[in-house]
Protein backbone atom coordinates (compact mmCIF):
# COMPACT_ATOMS: atom_id res chain seq x y z
CA UNK A 1 0.00 0.00 0.00
CA UNK A 2 -0.35 2.67 -1.46
CA UNK A 3 -1.90 2.25 -4.91
CA UNK A 4 -1.21 4.75 -7.70
CA UNK A 5 -3.56 4.51 -10.69
CA UNK A 6 -2.45 6.46 -13.75
CA UNK A 7 -5.06 7.54 -16.30
CA UNK A 8 -4.59 9.24 -19.69
CA UNK A 9 -0.89 8.42 -19.86
CA UNK A 10 1.19 6.42 -22.27
CA UNK A 11 2.14 3.12 -20.64
CA UNK A 12 5.62 3.19 -22.16
CA UNK A 13 6.28 6.60 -20.64
CA UNK A 14 4.99 5.41 -17.27
CA UNK A 15 7.24 2.35 -17.42
CA UNK A 16 10.19 4.61 -18.29
CA UNK A 17 9.78 6.65 -15.11
CA UNK A 18 8.46 3.88 -12.82
CA UNK A 19 11.72 2.92 -11.12
CA UNK A 20 12.66 6.52 -10.28
CA UNK A 21 9.11 7.27 -9.22
CA UNK A 22 8.92 4.25 -6.92
CA UNK A 23 12.33 5.14 -5.43
CA UNK A 24 11.18 8.66 -4.62
CA UNK A 25 7.82 7.56 -3.20
CA UNK A 26 9.51 4.94 -1.04
CA UNK A 27 12.00 7.49 0.29
CA UNK A 28 9.19 9.92 1.11
CA UNK A 29 6.78 7.57 2.86
CA UNK A 30 9.13 4.90 4.15
CA UNK A 31 7.07 1.83 3.29
CA UNK A 32 8.51 -1.35 1.76
CA UNK A 33 9.05 -1.02 -1.98
CA UNK A 34 6.91 -4.06 -2.74
CA UNK A 35 3.91 -2.32 -1.13
CA UNK A 36 3.94 0.51 -3.68
CA UNK A 37 1.67 -0.35 -6.61
CA UNK A 38 1.78 1.63 -9.86
CA UNK A 39 -1.09 0.74 -12.16
CA UNK A 40 -1.68 1.97 -15.72
CA UNK A 41 -5.37 2.39 -16.58
CA UNK A 42 -6.25 3.01 -20.23
CA UNK A 43 -8.59 5.98 -20.52
CA UNK A 44 -10.12 7.95 -23.36
CA UNK A 45 -11.83 11.28 -22.99
CA UNK A 46 -15.18 11.86 -24.67
CA UNK A 47 -16.27 15.36 -25.63
CA UNK A 48 -19.19 16.50 -27.77
CA UNK A 49 -19.83 13.08 -29.26
CA UNK A 50 -16.25 12.16 -30.09
CA UNK A 51 -13.18 10.66 -28.49
CA UNK A 52 -10.36 13.12 -27.95
CA UNK A 53 -6.73 12.41 -27.18
CA UNK A 54 -5.90 15.87 -25.87
CA UNK A 55 -5.78 16.39 -22.18
CA UNK A 56 -3.60 15.71 -19.22
CA UNK A 57 -2.93 12.72 -17.02
CA UNK A 58 -4.56 12.24 -13.69
CA UNK A 59 -3.49 9.96 -10.91
CA UNK A 60 -5.66 8.48 -8.19
CA UNK A 61 -3.76 7.55 -5.04
CA UNK A 62 -5.44 5.20 -2.55
CA UNK A 63 -3.70 5.07 0.81
CA UNK A 64 -4.16 5.30 4.55
CA UNK A 65 -4.28 8.79 6.01
CA UNK A 66 -0.95 10.55 6.21
CA UNK A 67 0.02 14.12 7.18
CA UNK A 68 -0.99 16.81 4.65
CA UNK A 69 2.66 17.79 4.15
CA UNK A 70 3.53 14.24 3.10
CA UNK A 71 0.53 14.08 0.80
CA UNK A 72 1.67 17.30 -0.89
CA UNK A 73 5.23 15.97 -1.19
CA UNK A 74 3.98 12.80 -2.89
CA UNK A 75 1.74 14.81 -5.25
CA UNK A 76 4.79 16.84 -6.26
CA UNK A 77 6.87 13.68 -6.76
CA UNK A 78 4.20 12.22 -9.07
CA UNK A 79 3.74 15.45 -11.04
CA UNK A 80 7.49 15.85 -11.42
CA UNK A 81 7.87 12.30 -12.73
CA UNK A 82 5.14 12.93 -15.29
CA UNK A 83 6.80 16.18 -16.38
CA UNK A 84 10.01 14.20 -16.90
CA UNK A 85 8.27 12.12 -19.58
CA UNK A 86 6.54 14.97 -21.37
CA UNK A 87 3.38 15.78 -19.41
CA UNK A 88 3.65 19.42 -18.26
CA UNK A 89 0.27 19.26 -16.51
CA UNK A 90 -1.25 16.56 -14.31
CA UNK A 91 -3.76 16.10 -11.53
CA UNK A 92 -3.28 13.94 -8.45
CA UNK A 93 -6.23 12.90 -6.28
CA UNK A 94 -5.96 11.08 -2.94
CA UNK A 95 -8.51 8.56 -1.70
CA UNK A 96 -8.07 8.09 2.03
CA UNK A 97 -8.73 4.48 2.98
CA UNK A 98 -10.26 3.47 6.29
CA UNK A 99 -7.95 0.90 7.87
CA UNK A 100 -10.93 -0.82 9.51
CA UNK A 101 -12.12 -1.77 6.01
CA UNK A 102 -8.78 -3.17 4.81
CA UNK A 103 -8.19 -6.91 4.60
CA UNK A 104 -5.15 -8.80 3.37
CA UNK A 105 -5.70 -12.43 2.40
CA UNK A 106 -9.11 -12.25 4.05
CA UNK A 107 -7.71 -11.04 7.36
CA UNK A 108 -8.26 -7.63 8.92
CA UNK A 109 -5.04 -5.67 9.11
Amino acid sequence: MPFFRFYATDRTKLAEVSERLTDRIQAAIGCPREHIVLEWIPAERVCDGRFVSEGWPYVEVSWFKRPPELQQQVARIVSSALRDVGYPDSDVYFHILDASNYYENGEKQ
